[in-house]
């Protein structure tokens, strides 16, 4: 699924992940940081569709 972000609209969590960004980390850290990551994704679409400031 891709981001339906433009310039300026939303945070980094929209962007895909990297594998810069878990590579140095261990199997399991590679889990919770995607993990983490998808939180962060819908954490901000709840905030974004109840208008949060």
């Amino acid at each position: 699924m891709g981001s339906h972000s433009g310039p300026g609209v939303g945070n980094r969590y929209d962007e895909r992940m990297v594998p810069h960004d878990v590579s140095e980390k261990a199997p399991g850290m590679l889990l919770v940081a995607r993990l983490h990551v998808d939180l962060c994704r819908l954490s901000s679409a709840m905030c974004r569709a109840a208008a949060c400031p």
